[in-house]
């Protein structure tokens, strides 16, 4: 992810209206697996505050994240205990 970072960063560099066609479209392509990536990583990190005991409304506030993005987001990785609705 880091090397997809950093070409992202020398295409961003020059002003987007610059960029070819090819360079625009590996940008997008760059920034979506980063994009992708990234709202993993926030799920998993999501879920683990829900694990430690903090509730929904809780970790909306601390975050800024939406509840239900919040939710959302962690689905994936909470742990099947019948429990996340908290």
């Amino acid at each position: 992810m880091a090397d997809d970072l950093d070409d992202l960063a020398r295409l961003l560099a020059v002003p987007v209206d610059g960029l070819s066609d090819a360079e625009l479209l590996a940008a997008v392509r760059q920034a979506e697996r980063i994009r992708a990536v990234s709202r993993e990583r926030t799920g998993r990190l999501l879920a683990e505050m829900h694990a430690r005991g903090r509730s929904w409304p809780q970790i909306a506030r601390e975050t800024g994240i939406r509840q239900t993005t919040a939710y959302g987001w962690a689905q994936p990785y909470l742990a099947a205990d019948g429990d996340d609705e908290r």
